[in-house]
């Protein structure tokens, strides 16, 4: 399998997130864990971004 990074901006994984479904009961784990990773990526990248006051 050929692994590398994906570079996204704040807006464009704002963008994907968005494109998501909100969770349901049924979904499958892989899109739960999917959709929790982008989350957890996008928190990440904020709290990490230049000018967010800390």
């Amino acid at each position: 399998m050929n692994r590398g990074p994906i570079i996204l901006t704040i807006e464009e994984a704002e963008f994907l997130l968005d494109q998501l479904p909100p969770p349901t009961p049924d979904a499958s784990p892989l899109a739960k864990k999917m959709r929790q990773r982008l989350q957890d990526f996008l928190t990440d990248v904020r709290k990490n971004a230049e000018g967010v006051a800390k």
